[in-house]
């Protein structure tokens, strides 16, 4: 559009002068024919004493007395006084010789022309026609096409803004004669085979090296309890025994995680029932609250609705344990857990650290907000994949000094 303004400028002196020059071949053919139909119609019928009436009332056919000087059968250009203009304005006048009563004589035929002014706004105007007319064509011959030719580029576009690597499917383009998007879709089916190939590898070692670790770790706790059975054990060696211990349930805490995760990844937990939301609840707050008031943390609990939801009643459970020791292993010396429900939701928040965490932190897998803190960093992780799992929407909020955590259990995808 810009590249047909510019031609169109440029071009715009070319075309006024070939304008202007129909223009006033148009005039000349009109002169010339007004003086030979007044030769052939009019002159017969007049004679020397009626010359002054016709010149009184034929502005723009004048008979005028013979002057050699005359340019006779020939088309000039000369300017007059325009008594409807108020100044001169040039005129195209043709003059030839007549007779009267055997007496020669010049006859003047002529028009006023259109000022130059008045056609260059003419053509100004006829420039502005032509350009909307032209902007208008161009956008709307740019959008057909360019919707025609960029579809299968936006179809693939979408695909591939809807194309989640956990579901492990492969998105199918649609087939294009442009040589540009085929390469771009083949390019980008076989990337995503490769991340999808690796992502599946990734998950099959995952769950292959937990299940192989659950039972050198079973084995390994198990010879540390018969180490502590032991009699006249020193001070040393019972605390070597303990950390190790200690050690070994974290692996075992870790490794148990890791193989939920690699479950949750695979869509393992298919079986979904009705479950009481707040019954379950329960259950658990009956093991985490005692956790809890042993670190001196107080534990409110408002319940303002019973729900039920559809889920699988492990992962649900999972869920619950998770955010509750999340709260407590990130909460302060006497801090405070408040827990709510309400008609389509779930809350946990607690004290804790005294600023808002990085939201696009806090769900990933071995994120750890503090290192002083216990804990592996998967605790979030699964808490987002069993949202995920349900439909339901997992949102954290830094209000009022508390860390927030809500469960939305209305379906949809987060």
């Amino acid at each position: 559009m810009s590249y047909t303004i510019i031609i169109i400028l440029c071009s715009s002196p070319l075309f006024f002068f070939i304008m202007k020059y129909c223009y006033t071949e148009d005039l000349d053919e009109l002169i010339e024919y007004r003086a030979n139909y007044f030769t052939k119609q009019q002159l017969p019928l007049l004679n020397s004493a009626k010359i002054n009436e016709w010149n009184l009332y034929n502005e723009d056919m004048q008979i005028l007395s013979f002057a050699s000087s005359y340019p006779l059968n020939d088309v000039v250009q000369r300017a007059f006084y325009n008594y409807a203009e108020g100044h001169e304005v040039d005129y195209r006048i043709y003059y030839t010789q007549i007779k009267i009563g055997n007496k020669p004589y010049v006859l003047m035929s002529r028009i006023a022309m259109i000022e130059t002014i008045h056609l260059i706004k003419t053509l100004a105007f006829q420039y502005g026609v032509l350009a909307l007319i032209l902007t208008i064509a161009l956008l709307i011959i740019q959008r057909v096409i360019s919707k025609k030719l960029w579809s299968p580029f936006y179809d693939s576009l979408n695909k591939i803004e809807g194309f989640n690597l956990e579901a492990g499917i492969t998105p199918q383009f649609v087939e294009t004669d442009t040589l540009e998007f085929a390469r771009l879709n083949e390019n980008l089916s076989r990337l995503i085979e490769s991340d999808l190939n690796a992502y599946a590898q990734q998950k099959d070692f995952v769950e292959n090296a937990s299940h192989e670790l659950q039972t050198p770790l079973a084995v390994f706790q198990s010879q540390l309890d018969l180490l502590l059975q032991k009699p006249n054990l020193t001070k040393t060696q019972v605390d070597i025994i303990q950390s190790l211990y200690s050690v070994s349930s974290r692996l075992t805490r870790l490794n148990k995680n890791l193989l939920l995760l690699a479950k949750l990844d695979n869509s393992q937990f298919k079986e979904k029932q009705q479950i009481e939301f707040t019954e379950t609840l329960d259950t658990q707050l009956f093991y985490l609250k005692n956790l809890a008031e042993n670190d001196g943390i107080n534990v409110s609990v408002e319940i303002n609705n019973t729900i039920t939801v559809t889920a699988n009643k492990t992962l649900l459970e999972s869920l619950i344990s998770n955010l509750i020791a999340n709260a407590i292993r990130h909460n302060i010396n006497h801090g405070s857990i408040s827990i709510s429900v309400t008609d389509n939701a779930f809350i946990v928040s607690n004290t804790g650290e005294s600023n808002a965490l990085d939201k696009e932190k806090i769900f990933r897998r071995f994120s750890r907000t503090s290192e002083k803190k216990k804990g592996n960093g998967l605790g979030l992780s699964i808490v987002q994949q069993i949202c995920r799992l349900h439909g339901w929407g997992i949102e954290y909020t830094y209000q009022n000094q508390q860390h927030v955590f809500i469960v939305n259990f209305q379906t949809f995808h987060t």
